[in-house]
């Protein structure tokens, strides 16, 4: 009976051995041939994506406008997002990341909040009465929201009830960002379930206060003032600044030199500009020395002069977009409120 039971044994371990053996063999296989899939085929990462990353918290908040912290790493490295553009970042870190792309911090154009959307219960309509969770991303989910347009702020106080600073308020189903309190910490942008709060430079002139990506048709049926996708901005646009995508226009504040007049064009009103502190060029004419320099720069043909003679500007015409005062070599002018 012993013996029995030592050869069942053995037969045992030797059926077993076999098929181990050639699971580990093609373990080992399949280990060489991803380490060299590895080696040939992988995707060097940017270095300065790798160094960008290792400067931020890691919250993948969304607060910056990306999906996480990687997509945004990989969008300053290339140049498509701003240094500072973490909310969640502190003063060290976001000067690191200035630091990798070779920029000093007060350099970098700070960001503050702006609510795109004008849609009050004035402008957008109440579809039904809603009285359900005080909460967005529950009003959103039942039939697009109460109010007609389906892209508007649904004003429940998702965004006020993250803010650190009471800086906003809802009026009139509307969100509204006291300046003077926010510190633009951004995170009333990754609480808005409408993406409606977004981050943009504070030195802006011109802000697209619209998310209605809808035809015309529908927006004006939903909104007095939303954007219904004319083009009429882009075509005014002197400096090739503002692009259509999905029927709304996007402003590119590179480009963007404030002159404003997509906001005295838009049909719609739907273009902020802070008009009411509108500048103008003035020429001194001590130190013009008639270069014609300014004159060949304005679009819009607000400069005149002989040649040699100091030049003069109509505030009529002028549109405060200061490229005369960029190009002037004696900086003969300079830009005073209209």
């Amino acid at each position: 009976m012993n013996t029995a039971i030592v050869l069942t044994a053995g037969f045992t371990w030797s059926g077993l051995l076999a098929p181990t053996l050639a699971l580990g063999g093609l373990g080992l296989l399949f280990g060489v041939l991803l380490a060299v899939a590895n080696r040939f085929f992988s995707v060097q990462a940017d270095p300065k994506q790798l160094k960008i990353r290792e400067n931020l918290p890691g919250a993948n908040c969304g607060g910056c406008g990306f999906p996480g912290c990687d997509a945004f790493a990989k969008a300053v490295a290339e140049g498509k997002a701003p240094p500072n553009g973490c909310p969640v970042s502190n003063a060290e870190q976001k000067a690191a990341v200035a630091a990798v792309m070779g920029v000093e911090q007060d350099d970098v154009e700070p960001l503050t909040t702006f609510v795109r959307c004008q849609g009050t219960l004035e402008n957008t309509h109440i579809k039904y009465v809603y009285e359900g969770i005080t909460d967005c991303a529950a009003a959103a989910a039942l039939a697009d929201g109460y109010k007609t347009c389906r892209f508007s702020c649904l004003g429940l106080g998702n965004c006020t009830r993250v803010c650190p600073t009471g800086a906003i308020q809802v009026v009139d189903g509307l969100a509204r960002i006291d300046q003077e309190l926010c510190i633009s910490c951004g995170k009333c942008v990754s609480a808005c379930p409408r993406k409606i709060i977004a981050m943009v430079p504070a030195s802006s002139r011109a802000r697209v206060q619209c998310r209605a990506t809808a035809k015309g048709k529908e927006v004006r049926e939903a909104c007095q003032v939303g954007c219904i996708g004319c083009g009429i901005c882009q075509k005014t646009c002197a400096f090739g600044a503002i692009t259509l995508v999905d029927d709304l226009p996007v402003i590119d504040y590179e480009k963007c030199t404030g002159c404003m007049q997509c906001v005295e064009k838009c049909p719609r009103k739907c273009i902020w500009g802070d008009l009411e502190n509108r500048r103008v060029a003035f020429v001194d004419e001590i130190h013009c020395t008639g270069c014609e320099s300014c004159e060949s720069a304005c679009k819009f043909d607000a400069i005149s002069g002989e040649k040699l003679q100091p030049h003069h500007v109509d505030p009529g015409k002028c549109t405060g977009c200061e490229q005369c005062a960029a190009v002037c070599p004696t900086d003969a002018i300079r830009m005073i409120k209209k």
